[in-house]
């Protein structure tokens, strides 16, 4: 039976890996900066409106606060893994397209080391990219041409963070996020003119690099079990490594092939992709039934800068900012003849403003979230399932809209560790 579990988790693991490197994403609004960023949170907080700080308990790993890893339980040890699947309506003022997409997206484990260290490790998608837009120009009748644009790829972080319990009631922890992966954007124009040779372009960035996170973790008590907890992470600016390669060709269509006909430029540049600086802090009440959060975080992307030699890429991204609220219900967790008592409903919104300002409109997204923690008889493992409700964008000024629904199933194991057998 115990052999059975662990190649269940492992074969998680193997699954997990290979889905941060599906296409998760189709919007048009991952063309610039580093993509569409991802919330990197757990299916507990994206049903309580995204991510936060502070939400924290002995049954689930927080890597968005290393400070919150000191709730672990003694010898006890956590294994998550969780799976995202979205449907989105993009839409402009004349067009409508639906799209889909489903990817692993958290994979993390934590234990304590003991009564005053606590570790946790994972990996979870960073941002990602994925579109495919082709538009026309033409300055006669005979000289038209059609344009593509694609991209794919993305950005992954694996982290690594340990905190450390300085008082019963205040927690200290650091993260170490290791960023990698690869951002591709193509580009070509097919002439009508067949005295004009078609052009492609091939624009790669590959970029690694560390960042660091410190977080805080404050929680009293008010009266019998009512508590209240605050939280707050600060990250500082800092510079990964940035490799890119450039290829330019010219090509022809012949029965439908492509024939490669010239390479006009083949380079690659090292360079430096400035990661700017983020805050963020959280209140949290909770009781034996109730946990009530807010959330609040900001950061600044008009430091953002991807750099190669004298050429200078700030995309003129904006300074992002993210309110979120939720609760979490618990009719009675020891309930042993009512299963449905013993469940974790939860319901959430949350209000984003993006790093992107595009026709003097900076793109928002807002949602409302909805859960459930479902405990497995018999078991310390619990399935937890959201879905959030909203739309990003607008369709004014020429821009696009997307509406989506987006759905989270995950699953966490609860261990024991690090404990010596009696018997054999």
């Amino acid at each position: 039976m115990k052999i059975n579990k662990y190649l269940f988790l492992l074969s998680l693991t193997l699954i997990s890996a290979n889905g941060f490197s599906q296409l998760s994403t189709n919007s048009p609004y991952s063309r610039f900066g580093l993509g569409n960023l991802s919330n990197s949170v757990s299916p507990e907080q994206s049903a309580i409106g995204g991510t936060s700080v502070v939400f924290c308990n002995s049954e689930i790993i927080n890597s968005n606060n290393p400070a919150t890893y000191s709730t672990f339980k003694s010898k006890s040890f956590l294994f998550s893994t969780s799976l995202n699947a979205s449907v989105t309506d993009f839409q402009t003022n004349d067009l409508s397209q639906t799209e889909s997409n489903t990817n692993f997206s958290n994979l993390s484990l934590g234990f304590p080391v003991n009564k005053y260290i606590s570790v946790s490790s994972g990996l979870r998608p960073f941002s990602d990219i994925g579109y495919k837009l082709d538009y026309y120009d033409a300055t006669s009748l005979e000289d038209t041409v059609n344009i593509f644009s694609t991209g794919t790829g993305g950005l992954s972080n694996y982290y690594f963070g340990a905190s450390v319990k300085l008082h019963e009631n205040f927690s200290a922890g650091i993260n170490a996020k290791y960023i990698f992966g690869g951002l591709s954007r193509n580009r070509t124009a097919n002439f009508n003119n067949a005295s004009i040779f078609n052009t492609s372009s091939v624009d790669r960035i590959n970029i690694t690099g560390i960042t660091y996170e410190a977080g805080l973790l404050f929680n009293t008590n008010l009266y019998e079990d009512k508590d209240v907890s605050f939280g707050m992470t600060y990250q500082n600016n800092s510079d990964l490594e940035a490799k890119r390669t450039l290829i330019g060709t010219t090509y022809e269509l012949s029965n439908s092939s492509l024939i490669i006909k010239d390479t006009f430029q083949n380079s690659t540049e090292l360079g430096t992709v400035t990661m700017p600086s983020k805050f963020s802090a959280g209140l949290m009440y909770s009781s034996d039934k109730l946990i009530l959060v807010a959330n609040y975080s900001s950061q600044n992307w008009s430091d953002y800068q991807l750099k190669f030699d004298d050429d200078i890429e700030d995309d003129y991204l904006e300074n992002s900012t993210c309110f979120s609220a939720g609760l979490q219900y618990t009719p009675d967790y020891n309930s042993v003849t009512k299963y449905w008592k013993k469940i974790n409903y939860r319901i959430g919104s949350r209000m984003d403003k993006s790093y992107l300002n595009l026709n003097n409109n900076q793109i928002s997204e807002k949602s409302l979230t909805f859960g459930l923690g479902l405990p497995v008889k018999r078991s310390n493992s619990y399935f937890n399932i959201s879905m959030e409700v909203g739309e990003k964008g607008t369709t004014e000024k020429d821009l696009i809209k997307e509406q989506f629904v987006r759905f989270n199933l995950g699953v966490t194991f609860k261990g024991i560790w690090f404990v010596k057998r009696k018997y054999d």
